[in-house]
């Protein structure tokens, strides 16, 4: 890849396609017409971002952190929306390339189905950095980095907090995200790491809610009606999944915060607004404003420097002692 001598100031953020964003309850991420040829400026440096989707507010934010940070920075950013598949992720990618992107951004949908896309930026020499999730292979290899939150981490801190919370009795529902994401896979591990070895613990109902709040609340009305309400803690593996949790909580009788103790993982405004409201009992921070983080590391790169094949983002734990003070720093 012929190294930049220069960036301009001014950068273009471009837009492949984005999809409805109608399950989110943040600002829609922006749309534009489909890029071409002329909207490049000579030396500027030109970075293709595949997001997964944009079904929640944590997409959005994300692609909207990246999209910030190119505009500042003065780079050129394209952006595409897989639409939660793999093959469109693949196509979309192929077409970044061809545009001329000199680093591909994915966020991956889930941990394996990537090879295809490995392969097609060692083939054009583009560095893949894979961002927020992880995939099969490894890191520093068959791809530059992963830059994200430690999930498995995030699932051990949700375990001793309950484990606290509850004084080693709970029989839990756990929410997962979607079926062989690396976060879904990372944080239950992590999580059972810790329950899986105190008496008193265990999950006597679980099932997967694809990160989403709608369906949140559809599984946990239905593990209510199916398992009935003999359970004391909720573990969701997002903030969506929790609140949507929380209203089925509320619809069945059942009082968020007092008969049930709840953590989540994300650190959204709307999470922080349920542990005000004394409903969710904490959430564990999984920042989307990976964006600094994302630009940093190409700058790294060109500049020469060592890469570490892991760039582990620092969580922080939302609780009520700290919600109100720190509200301001949602998504």
């Amino acid at each position: 890849m012929q190294v930049l001598k220069k960036f301009l100031l001014i950068g273009t953020v471009l837009v492949l396609l984005v999809s409805g964003c109608s399950k989110s309850t943040t600002e829609p991420v922006d749309s534009s017409p489909p890029i071409d040829n002329q909207a490049k400026e000579q030396d500027q440096l030109i970075v293709g971002f595949s997001q997964m989707n944009h079904i929640n507010p944590w997409r959005v934010a994300e692609t909207n952190d990246l999209r910030r940070v190119a505009q500042e920075r003065g780079y050129s950013l394209l952006l595409t929306d897989a639409d939660s598949s793999i093959e469109k992720q693949t196509e979309d990618i192929k077409q970044m390339i061809a545009q001329g992107a000199q680093y591909i951004v994915c966020t991956p949908l889930v941990y394996e189905g990537y090879d295809e896309i490995v392969r097609i930026c060692k083939e054009a020499s583009v560095p893949l950095i894979m961002l927020d999730r992880e995939i099969k292979g490894e890191a520093g290899v068959d791809f530059l980095t992963f830059i994200g939150s430690d999930f498995y981490e995030e699932g051990v801190r949700a375990a001793q907090w309950l484990a606290d919370t509850t004084q080693n009795t709970a029989k839990i529902v756990e929410l997962h995200g979607n079926e062989g994401a690396s976060c879904s896979i990372d944080r239950s591990a992590g999580f059972h790491s810790i329950i899986d070895d105190i008496e008193g613990m265990d999950v006597v109902a679980w099932g997967f809610a694809d990160f989403e709040r709608i369906t949140g609340q559809d599984v946990m009305e239905d593990i209510i009606l199916s398992y009935g309400r003999d359970f004391n803690a909720v573990y969701a593996h997002s903030d969506e999944m929790a609140i949507g949790a929380i209203q089925a909580l509320k619809a069945a009788s059942i009082n968020p915060g007092k008969d049930v103790d709840i953590i989540s993982i994300d650190g959204s405004k709307d999470a922080l607004k349920s542990i005000i409201a004394g409903e969710l009992g904490a959430s564990i921070e999984c920042s989307p404003r990976l964006g600094t983080a994302v630009f940093d590391t190409i700058e790294a790169h060109i500049a020469g420097e060592e890469i570490p094949a892991r760039i582990i983002i620092e969580d922080r734990l939302f609780d009520p002692s700290n919600a109100e003070e720190i509200f301001h720093e949602g998504f």
